[in-house]
């Protein structure tokens, strides 16, 4: 029996003694609830909004901390670089680096905060229409955004790259982050000038006052008339007008140009178009005759003295009009006129007619007026001056021409073919401070060396005038009755001993001979016409 009841008391015991642990929790519960002691919750997710930033100087930039709602202190570790409020406020100072940490109950949470200075590398510029440039931006890494304000004045490209298409005035912004950088650009309006007029066979350019533009273009409204190439080169081609267009990337700049002719173009093209009837006809023969007798194979010289030997045997002076005062009756008497179309002039057609092929040939040239002396007085006379590398001379067509032999001789003379004052001053005066000094040069003697080239090819040139009878002789023996010789210097030849030697050859008969002297220049020519009776 004992044993029974211990075994019930143990388990009703075991029960009794669990009911009051629970009676014993549940009234410790209710302890915690009516006493004030402080308990943690569960660990609160708290972090800095970012853990690092990029900033320009003088830009801000607003940090927070998340996660709580207890206080939050602020500082920064060189103020130097950056400034932080007490709301966390970031503010660059300075290029630089630095960490700002906000502390929540002692725990310190951290930002990296570098600040940049970013610049430009010109606020203001002044540019050239159709060029281009580069702005750039120094003190940071970051990525940089461009925009002009006109970009029909100046575009602007990703890479800061800049076109300048038109005069004006144009604002390039350059964005880091939240700084804008600025850089005024002004375009300035080209100089540009076009040849109102120009001559036919002529060539003018446009100026742009020593400036070079990019992206430049030219077009002419009537190609047929003026023609204008990709350098700017107009040339007229006929008479007329044409519209010049220059374009520099998208400015545009046009002007009118008039093309007319000159008889100087005339002359050497045979172009007559634009020129009046009287002109014309003048023109029309004077092409005809520089076609004659000058080729492109010819040296300066060898045109001058072509055209010189032209007038000289086909032009006639009009010696009976000036002594009778009719020749100021006829205006063509004292141009090209006369010469050209009449084959009959005075000293002014005659120079004047050389003036206007000297003109046609590109050389440059002189019309020059004074007073000769024939041994009769001084008249009034005209002739030119010519320039040749460089040095000028005196060229005098009419007193080269053999008056008295009329239009029909085949005689010309060089005595003032090329000269230089000194020459002149024998038989010529004028006002020399109005012209340019001819003090001559290598063609000086030019006419000279080339008859002495051509004697020699005809046998006829003697090396020494000491030569001349037995070569007068000689000439004479292979049938030659009119002999014509040429040697160095001036020294008269003994024409009598070259008599004697013929009279040699003819005993019994009678012989003479009459005989004409001509200088050029360190040469002379003897001409000697023997008679045998």
């Amino acid at each position: 029996m004992q044993g029974q009841s211990k075994k019930r008391i143990g388990k009703w015991g075991g029960l009794l003694l669990c009911l009051l642990l629970v009676m014993g929790l549940c009234a410790g519960i209710q302890l915690v609830r009516n006493t004030p002691v402080a308990v943690v919750s569960a660990a609160e997710d708290i972090a800095i909004s970012d853990s690092s930033i990029i900033i320009s100087k003088g830009d801000t930039y607003s940090l927070s901390v998340t996660g709580t709602k207890r206080p939050v202190s602020w500082r920064v570790n060189r103020k130097s670089v950056a400034t932080v409020t007490a709301d966390g406020k970031v503010k660059g100072v300075a290029a630089g680096t630095t960490t700002v940490i906000a502390t929540v109950d002692g725990q310190e949470y951290r930002c990296t905060v570098r600040v940049e200075a970013p610049a430009l590398n010109k606020t203001k510029l002044t540019a050239r229409c159709g060029g281009s440039a580069a702005l750039t931006v120094s003190g940071t890494k970051r990525a940089v955004t461009w925009r002009s304000s006109d970009a029909k004045i100046v575009k602007v490209y990703s890479t800061g790259k800049m076109s300048f298409l038109k005069p004006g005035t144009a604002t390039i912004t350059a964005t880091v982050g939240k700084t804008k950088l600025t850089c005024k650009v002004t375009v300035n309006t080209p100089s540009i000038s076009i040849p109102a007029q120009i001559k036919l066979g002529e060539e003018g350019i446009v100026d742009f006052g020593g400036k070079k533009y990019q992206k430049l273009s030219f077009a002419s409204s009537d190609s047929g008339i003026i023609e204008v190439d990709k350098n700017g080169v107009i040339t007229a081609k006929m008479a007329g007008s044409a519209d010049i267009t220059v374009k520099i990337a998208n400015y545009v700049y046009s002007a009118k140009v008039q093309a007319g002719n000159s008889m100087s173009y005339a002359v050497c093209s045979g172009n007559t178009s634009g020129l009046g009837t009287g002109d014309a006809k003048i023109a029309e023969a004077a092409y005809a005759i520089y076609n004659e007798v000058i080729t492109e194979e010819m040296s300066d010289i060898e045109k001058i003295r072509a055209i010189h030997d032209y007038i000289v045997l086909n032009t006639e002076y009009a010696y009976e009009e000036l002594l009778d005062g009719s020749v100021y009756a006829y205006d063509y008497f004292f141009s090209p006129e006369g010469v050209l179309l009449y084959r009959r002039a005075v000293c002014q057609g005659y120079a004047e007619t050389m003036e206007l092929f000297l003109n046609a040939m590109g050389i440059e040239n002189q019309l020059i007026t004074g007073d000769a002396n024939s041994g009769d007085g001084w008249i009034s006379h005209a002739w030119n001056l010519v320039r040749l590398d460089g040095d000028w001379y005196h060229l005098d067509s009419t007193w080269d021409d053999p008056l008295i032999d009329g239009k029909d001789s085949q005689s010309v003379y060089y005595d003032y073919f090329m000269k230089n004052d000194a020459d002149m001053k024998k038989d010529h005066r004028w006002m020399a401070e109005n012209y340019p000094a001819a003090a001559g040069g290598e063609y000086s003697e030019y006419i000279g060396n080339a008859l002495a080239d051509k004697y020699r090819l005809a046998g006829k040139y003697l090396e020494s005038v000491d030569d001349y009878a037995q070569v007068v002789a000689e000439h004479y023996q292979a049938g030659e009755t009119t002999i014509e010789l040429m040697y160095p210097g001036s020294q008269p030849a003994d024409v009598q001993a070259a008599l004697n030697q013929i009279a040699s050859l003819n005993p019994g008969r009678r012989c003479s001979g009459q005989w004409t002297l001509q200088e050029f220049g360190q040469y002379t020519i003897l001409t000697i016409e023997i008679s045998v009776q």
